[in-house]
């Protein structure tokens, strides 16, 4: 339950984005965020597979992007090696999983042909093959996506016969953890945990030495069901999952939370066992 006379405390274990839905949302909804990413992105260990795409999309009849992070780090090497070609040419069709990707690549000024109606990457193979029909047979298509990202996208491709190909455009990697947040979360000090990837989940349970060693009070929320199932994987069932799975519905979805939830009769943990907060603009 929330703690009685304060706004509820909600730990955001993301990597800071340039402009944040969750953590403004959060914000907006009266939440105290502390930022905490438990994961860092970074560029993959190798090029390769990524610039065979980048230097020849043309190639492919389809580039289908898995994250926004994933539209963000080819368009960046695009730039670079394009010289000031379009990223994608408009022949080939380009396919998103969700709206949070979808809105980056078209601030990235790439024309949308496909976004799935769900939550994974799978959904996404799904919708382009239903958009094939009779077509998907021997049709090419880049998945790009992070270096250790899952694999079922493409082999639900290869399974209806297209010739799929998955390129590493970013890398993720455990963060440290601050120990004094890591205290505050085992003491209770805080309301929410949040987290937007399975990588968030583990890199933060290993940190805290299990999600069970969080206090009931302390709510769990994941984005989607597969970082569902890496909290429940990392010592806890989460208590909050929105409907869509992007940050906005996220944030909404932990503040409803948390809002329904009555106060404690006596007062928490103190704030001091808190570290200074941070708050992303």
């Amino acid at each position: 339950m929330t703690r009685p006379g304060t706004a509820p405390r909600v730990v955001v274990t993301r990597p800071v984005q340039p402009r944040d839905d969750l953590i403004e949302r959060l914000q907006t909804r009266g939440c105290e965020v502390v930022a905490a990413p438990a994961i860092a992105l970074g560029p993959p260990r190798s090029y390769q597979g990524l610039d065979r795409v980048v230097r020849g999309p043309q190639r492919f009849a389809w580039v289908l992007f898995m994250s926004r992070t994933a539209v963000r780090y080819y368009v960046r090497r695009a730039r670079r090696l394009r010289r000031g070609a379009a990223p994608i040419p408009a022949e080939v069709c380009v396919g998103v999983v969700g709206p949070s990707t979808a809105a980056a690549a078209a601030r990235a000024g790439l024309t949308i042909d496909v976004q799935s109606p769900g939550r994974t990457g799978a959904d996404l193979a799904e919708a382009v093959i239903a958009r094939l029909g009779p077509r998907a047979r021997g049709t090419r298509a880049a998945l790009i996506q992070a270096e250790d990202g899952r694999p079922e996208a493409a082999r639900r491709l290869r399974a209806a016969g297209l010739e799929a190909v998955s390129a590493a455009a970013y890398r993720t990697r455990p963060a440290p953890v601050p120990p004094p947040i890591v205290q505050a979360v085992r003491a209770g000090a805080v309301d929410a945990l949040v987290f937007a990837s399975p990588s968030s989940a583990i890199s933060f349970a290993v940190a805290l030495g299990g999600l069970g060693s969080a206090p009931p009070a302390v709510a769990i929320a994941a984005i989607g069901p597969t970082t569902a199932a890496a909290c429940a994987r990392a010592g806890r069932a989460p208590d909050v999952m929105p409907p869509a799975a992007t940050a906005a519905a996220l944030a909404e979805a932990v503040a409803a939370y948390l809002d329904a939830r009555a106060p404690l009769p006596s007062a928490a943990a103190s704030s001091d066992t808190m570290p200074q907060r941070t708050e992303e603009p």
